[in-house]
């Protein structure tokens, strides 16, 4: 946590206008690739509704301001709420399939979630989308970005320490239990349907918060943005590159992700190559990059850059 917050304040002090827009976006998905970790690391379920659960954040934010301007914290728990309740009704098939199975169920939630909330958007506003007001903290409005990076900073401290003090808890190593042995977990009086349920609740609320911020931070909200399920795998990808199970795993591996594309922009730059890789093929080399570097780590480091960190410590700590 120390390190966390040494990195979050020198990004805040020294980092360009670019950097900080790039760490507030990496925030963002922090908050959802925590509330998929809690769901894929430490329950053993496999999810890859995720971007739907964001477009129901974010639609939330924008229904509720279509008719009159509600506070931003508000709106921003309500559609926690909104998602925790989807999750919960979501969660009836985990308890019955699990595996590939629960993920094509989920799967099937994307596209049908997209398409409704595409209809709504089409019958409301057209293709523009809604237009969301500016984010307003006690008065205090979220113009600039450095704004953004405190408030979103401060908000995933908040969530890191809360989601640590759960799966260190009770509850949490109940759904490790459920994770290695379900129907032993279920012998030793642990009710596997309650923890199921409240997993994909609880999971599906941070994941709805960081659908609300993309919606406050972005000012517009639209199907479009939420529609390709390339969003979906991102956000897998996040968590198993960052550390599957582990509690700082998400937030490393969002950042990765989220900062690879402007990487690779400048390694372009930096090593000529833009007569061989030119704009419009950033993404798709970050695509091949990412699905390279996950092969890896499922294959030769299942706990990804986290348990690549406590390995390298180990050796030192080892030869001294």
């Amino acid at each position: 946590m120390a390190a966390l917050i040494a990195v979050l304040l020198v990004v805040g002090a020294a980092g360009s206008e670019l950097w900080i827009d790039v760490a507030n976006l990496a925030i963002i998905a922090a908050l959802g690739a925590i509330g998929l970790d809690l769901l894929l690391g430490h329950t053993g379920l496999i999810s890859v509704g995720n971007a739907a659960l964001l477009a129901i954040g974010a639609f939330v934010v924008a229904t509720v301001n279509r008719e009159m301007e509600v506070p931003f914290l508000l709106a921003v728990v309500l559609s926690g709420v909104a998602c925790g309740i989807v999750g919960m009704v979501v969660a009836l098939p985990a308890l019955r399939i699990t595996g590939l199975y629960l993920a094509v169920a989920t799967m099937g939630f994307h596209f049908v979630t997209i398409w409704a909330l595409r209809e709504w958007q089409t019958g409301q506003v057209g293709d523009s989308g809604f237009v969301v007001p500016i984010a307003n903290v006690f008065g205090f409005e979220l113009l600039e970005l450095r704004s953004w990076f405190i408030f979103l900073s401060v908000c995933l401290v908040v969530v890191l320490v809360s989601y640590r003090a759960l799966v260190t808890s009770r509850p949490g190593r109940a759904l490790h239990a459920i994770r290695e042995r379900p129907a032993l977990a279920l012998m030793s009086g642990i009710s596997v349907t309650r923890h199921k349920v409240s997993a994909f609740a609880l999971s599906s609320v941070l994941i709805g918060v960081s659908g609300a911020f993309t919606a406050y931070y972005i000012g517009n909200v639209s199907y479009g943005t939420f529609a390709s399920f390339h969003i979906a795998i991102e956000y897998l990808a996040m968590v198993i590159l960052g550390g599957l199970g582990t509690v700082y795993g998400p937030v490393i591996g969002a950042g990765v992700i989220v900062a690879l594309p402007y990487v690779l922009r400048d390694l372009r730059l930096m090593l000529g190559l833009t007569d061989v890789i030119d704009t419009t093929q950033i993404y798709l080399v970050q695509g091949a990059v990412v699905g390279l570097v996950v092969s890896a780590m499922v294959i030769f480091q299942p706990r990804g850059l986290v348990g690549i960190g406590a390995s390298v410590s180990g050796l030192f700590r080892r030869k001294l």
